[in-house]
């Protein structure tokens, strides 16, 4: 399996953290009328997001941003 470089973990952890807040912005337009699905879709997305951004400032840090 290749190792994901800085940018694609940077580009990917974004993405998936902006997505994961377009679900609760859009649960909080609908008024809460799919809390469950959208909370929970939205939390997962937050997780992978966050855990890509630290997997991109630990190879920033140690100097590795081919």
């Amino acid at each position: 399996m290749k190792n994901w470089s800085f940018t694609t973990c940077a580009v990917a952890g974004f993405s998936f953290s902006a997505f994961g807040v377009a679900l609760i912005i859009l649960n909080a337009v609908t008024a809460n009328a799919f809390l469950t699905a959208l909370l929970w879709t939205a939390g997962v997305a937050l997780l992978i997001g966050g855990s890509l951004s630290v997997r991109a400032h630990l190879l920033w840090s140690r100097g590795d941003t081919r």
